[in-house]
């Protein structure tokens, strides 16, 4: 499986950056998983040589505009995401929007719109694992972000893919909203798989705390063999996960093959 990484808010000299996500999954019918805050992705994937043109199907993680704004820039895709992405949804301290800069029509119109709060099969090896239960008792229990209404948005629409591999899983979240454990537990449980290989992606954790040791004990527990934390994951964090795991440098215009 080659994960190609077009967006992210760090990059490898001769890419850009920006803070947002955006990955490409596959080698022959490529999947594009989220798509970062502009048209950056499509930037940064022509210095990659990938041709977007041929992808047929877009997977957007979350309504947030760091993951999903880049849709702006493309259409005639096949869209695949959670029904609540489309959330009217601000920063509880500010009150600035975090929640996508077009509307549920104007992405339908401009998309082949697939909702789904249930697992959805892209093809016989991946799947987007639709609403992720938060089932542990230490993620997801606080939220910095609030509803059009004022009430707490816990961005229940955060999703991840899963990739079943020949290693055991592969799991690729976009910000872990839901929290990166109960996302690997519950793409253990729609997959059938018992085998965890990699975890990559943000996990948006910002420090070396409680939660973070509890994340360490959950994959030191699953036998890890890879950890690729990037974006909403802070340095510090990145860093001390090395201490721990067989660690991947991700950044925009890194490519890996699993």
């Amino acid at each position: 499986m080659k994960i190609s990484i077009l967006v992210d808010n760090t990059a490898k000299e001769g890419f850009a950056h920006v803070h947002g996500f955006s990955a490409v999954l596959g080698s022959e019918k490529k999947i594009l998983f989220d798509l970062g805050p502009n048209g950056l992705f499509l930037e940064n994937a022509k210095k990659m040589n990938i041709d977007l043109s041929k992808i047929e199907t877009v997977v957007l993680s979350h309504g947030h505009w760091d993951h999903g704004d880049g849709l702006k820039s493309i259409f005639g895709k096949s869209l695949i995401t959670h029904p609540n992405s489309f959330a009217l949804r601000f920063r509880k301290e500010s009150k600035t929007p975090v929640g996508l800069g077009m509307s549920r029509d104007e992405i339908s119109a401009r998309f082949d719109l697939k909702e789904s709060k249930e697992p959805y099969w892209l093809n016989d090896k991946m799947v987007f694992l639709g609403e992720i239960p938060r089932k542990n008792n230490f993620e997801a229990l606080v939220t910095t972000f609030t509803l059009g209404d004022g009430s707490p948005d816990f961005v229940m629409d955060d999703s991840a893919v899963a990739i079943k591999s020949e290693k055991g899983l592969i799991v690729l979240s976009g910000c872990a909203h839901a929290g990166i454990c109960n996302t690997v537990s519950y793409a253990k449980e729609v997959c059938g798989e018992n085998k965890v290989y990699a975890v990559l992606g943000g996990f948006h954790l910002k420090k070396i705390d409680d939660v973070f040791q509890k994340t360490v004990a959950f994959f030191q527990k699953e036998k890890l063999e890879l950890l690729g934390a990037t974006h909403c994951t802070s340095f510090a964090v990145q860093d001390e996960f090395k201490k721990y795991f067989k660690t991947l440098n991700l950044e925009a215009g890194v490519e890996i093959d699993l």
